[in-house]
């Protein structure tokens, strides 16, 4: 684009882009970078799920901030459900490129699990054979609690892999849910 037969400038442009994307190579490069910080840091497999699961609690938090300020929402979801659609839908489209399965928990009513068949963070990252099968959702584990977390919804998340009936395997992300939470629902439903 010209603007009176002179290219615009970074001056020229809006400060507002339609949508932020992130190379995926750039992506890519990072984050097997904080897997390689976390892994000098680790002795087993465990342990660089846990650190992984750290670094990502409070990028969750900051997801949902961000997440408040560009959708000038001044109220926050006070329902369980409308928020676990939220991050399923709206956060797991913007971060991900696609939405997530959300799916109730069978055995406990406090549980809730995001399925993703091709999680990104799991693409790129290979690990010593030594640690075993390392589950890198666990960062996206910890961005899911910290989303919750900041939202007043106290809960635990993990990320596990689950082997599909047709081959391939997929990653689940299992909440759980503090009673508190499952008691404010069931007085709002009264």
């Amino acid at each position: 684009m010209e603007r009176r037969g002179r290219p615009l400038s970074v001056y020229d442009r809006p400060l507002q882009k339609p949508r932020n994307e992130v190379s995926l190579s750039a992506f890519a490069f990072l984050f097997s970078e904080v897997v390689d910080y976390c892994l000098k840091k680790a002795n087993v497999m465990q342990e660089l799920e846990e650190r992984l699961h750290e670094l990502g609690v409070p990028a969750g938090a900051r997801v949902l901030d961000l997440y408040c300020c560009r959708e000038n929402r001044n109220r926050r979801e006070t329902r369980l459900l409308p928020m676990l659609n939220f991050i399923a839908q709206t956060v797991w489209k913007q971060l991900f490129g696609h939405s997530a399965d959300l799916l109730k928990g069978q055995d406990h009513e406090n549980e809730y699990m995001l399925n993703d068949k091709a999680l990104l963070v799991n693409s790129f990252i290979t690990v010593p054979r030594d640690l075993g099968d390392v589950n890198c959702g666990a960062f996206v584990a910890g961005m899911v609690e910290g989303i919750l977390r900041s939202a007043e919804f106290p809960a635990t998340a993990s990320a596990h892999t689950v082997e599909e009936p047709g081959g391939g395997s997929s990653t689940t992300i299992l909440v759980r849910f503090e009673e508190s939470v499952m008691a404010r629902e069931k007085s709002k439903a009264s």
